[in-house]
């Protein structure tokens, strides 16, 4: 089906266009007016990016809200001026809506519920201008409260309990009188049917051998049936209370959203928990009522965008309580958002571009760049985006014109602003440094999706030589035969980290032919090139001294010749490649677990780089 033909404004609507950008102060090009479209978009009206404003004049007549028309199309300019103002920022909020659904107890966090929890939040904050604008310029009451109280009539008496909190919340902002826009009192929380044990069989009517195998397996369904009801015993919705509580969150972060975020999505995401667990009719009811999403750019991240997106701190801090304070993540029985979440929410992008992102993100604190004396590129210096200055952060970082024009009283951490700056960092020149990097992707090592320590270390290995004007080249490995990765040195991090995550899930055997033949010729010692090899491994790697690999047992040493240096880290707790690799002339580092692979490799960054 072709998408509908825009059709041109007429003296009405252009009217209203123009009244439309003269409340926000903007200029853009033309809304796009096309009738037959809402159904595919969704939506009566909706925003997108690059900026554009699409609506279908035919599905405003039909939800009654043509009379209001400016206020349609002053709601939709609002997503682009305050919330969420850019197609990165609006990633960052959908994020965060996914991180409070994951410390909610979703069992499976869909983006499709993150993204209708940030198109909430989202008209939240633009409707609660949008009013103050409107009545800053007439004395009636705001267009786009009247638009609410129409849009609010189907549905109103819904059992939906997210609905009903979303309603209340604008009767909170704009003090409009208790069952204006919904039920003065909410509705009942849903029943959450326990669920119903199977009749066991006594022990002793199962023979012998089977017994063994039935305690476990009973065990494991008592262990699940605790884990639901201690789910079901965090599972806190309190809508009078929540609604107040958000209501001070759009006046807190009127000009913040993606501040204000998740903690909005903290309130917000156990009510579709709690809908979900009861397999309640009304699951849904407010996708289709409150305030209809409007969001239409559905397109997948590029690789910049994600990096933008999970490197922003806040995507990693703690998640806060219902009542804002602190809570660490994981501390309410959440799990952290990990690769595997991050995977799942953004499944339309191109994997190894989030992977990249993720593992980078992780790794950036534990960066330490290898340095070698070199001519710098001249930093830009050129100013970037806004960002909450936070108690903590240097005082003389505080743009003061910016935070006073957030709000005229300054609340640290709140309404505080700091310039941030792109290209922050001088570009480093090109480097003779190299890092050839080896990592064991065997069954028995993590897996790289589902989180793997090891990837983390060779990221942070990795960065840190980039960094330093080097470049990079990742080898995976596992079985004879089985090795994967670029055969040149490269500074593209995807393809660095795409390599890094490349798992073959076999055995452990190192491709001493390929070592071998990388550095046949190679001149030792060269001053032009700095050449360090690491290998990253748990156990198995006699193979890399010639146990099973009798033609190549003297290639490792006659390769270390070549090199700066040559470490091994290792999770070997026999300590059987000690000798082995100490004959050839490289270095072990021993490690307890994996998990200690991401610090040894950032002590390891700082031996290296002299």
């Amino acid at each position: 089906m072709r998408p509908a033909a825009a059709v041109p404004l007429d003296a009405q609507a252009r009217e209203a266009w123009e009244a439309a950008k003269r409340t926000w102060g903007v200029r853009m090009s033309d809304v796009r007016l096309v009738p037959g479209e809402g159904d595919r978009a969704g939506s009566f009206a909706w925003f997108s990016f690059p900026p554009a404003v699409s609506v279908d004049p035919a599905m405003v007549a039909s939800v009654g809200v043509d009379g209001e028309i400016e206020s349609v199309f002053a709601h939709e300019l609002g997503h682009h001026v305050l919330a969420p103002s850019t197609r990165v920022d609006g990633l960052k909020i959908r994020h965060q809506m996914a991180r409070a659904l994951q410390a909610s107890g979703a069992c499976q966090v869909r983006a499709d519920d993150a993204a209708y929890l940030a198109n909430m939040w989202n008209d939240l904050l633009v409707n609660a201008r949008l009013a103050l604008l409107q009545h800053r310029r007439a004395a009636s009451e705001p267009g786009i409260v009247r638009a609410m109280r129409i849009t609010t009539r189907p549905g109103f008496d819904s059992g939906d309990r997210l609905w009903w909190v979303y309603r209340r919340t604008y009767e909170l902002v704009w003090q409009l009188v208790p069952g204006a826009l919904c039920p003065a009192v909410p509705p009942p929380p849903p029943v959450i049917a326990p669920a119903r044990s199977a009749e066991e069989v006594p022990l002793s009517k199962i023979p012998e051998r089977f017994r063994e195998r039935e305690i476990a397996l009973r065990e494991a369904r008592a262990a699940a049936a605790q884990a639901a009801r201690a789910l079901d015993a965090v599972i806190v919705s309190r809508p009078e209370l929540d609604a107040d509580l958000a209501a001070g969150l759009v006046r807190t972060f009127s000009s913040d959203p993606v501040g204000g975020a998740l903690r909005f999505g903290i309130l917000a995401a156990p009510y579709l928990v709690e809908a979900e667990r009861a397999a309640s009719d009304d699951v849904g009811t407010s996708r289709s009522m409150a305030g209809r999403p409007c969001a239409a750019d559905g397109s997948a991240p590029t690789a910049a965008e994600l990096g933008r997106v999970l490197a922003d701190g806040r995507m990693r801090g703690a998640i806060p309580g219902r009542d804002g304070t602190p809570v660490e993540e994981g501390g309410s029985g959440a799990q952290g958002f990990g690769v595997a979440e991050t995977l799942a929410l953004y499944e339309t992008a191109d994997e190894d571009a989030v992977l990249a992102a993720y593992y980078r993100a992780e790794a950036a604190p534990w960066v330490r760049p290898y340095t070698q004396r070199a001519p710098a590129k001249p930093d830009a210096g050129l100013p970037g985006p806004l960002a909450v200055w936070e108690v903590g952060d240097d005082l003389a970082d505080i743009d003061w014109p910016a935070s006073l024009g957030v709000a005229p009283q300054v609340v640290p951490g709140v309404t505080t602003r700091q310039r941030t700056w792109l290209d922050d960092d001088p570009i480093p020149a090109e480097t003779g440094l190299e890092l050839d990097l080896y990592i064991d992707s065997s069954g028995s090592m993590p897996d790289p999706r589902r989180g793997s320590p090891a990837v983390l270390a060779g990221t942070i290995l990795a960065l840190s030589v980039l960094r330093g004007g080097g470049r990079v080249r990742v080898s995976s490995f596992s079985g004879t035969g089985q090795v994967a990765g670029s055969p040149r040195f490269t500074r593209d991090h995807v393809a660095i980290v795409r390599d890094l995550t490349t798992s073959f899930r076999g055995g452990t055997s190192f491709p001493l032919d390929l070592y071998g033949e990388r550095y046949a010729g190679a001149r030792a010692c060269d001053p032009a090139i700095r050449r360090h090899v690491v290998v990253l491994s748990d156990d198995g790697l006699m193979s890399m001294f010639g146990v099973g690999n009798e033609p190549y047992a003297d290639t490792a040493a006659a390769v270390r010749r070549a090199l700066t240096t040559a470490t091994l880290v290792l999770l070997d707790p026999r300590r059987q490649v000690a000798g082995a690799a100490a004959r050839a002339g490289y270095d072990v580092v021993y490690l307890d677990d994996m998990n200690a692979a991401p610090a040894a490799c950032a002590r390891l960054a700082e031996v290296l780089h002299g």
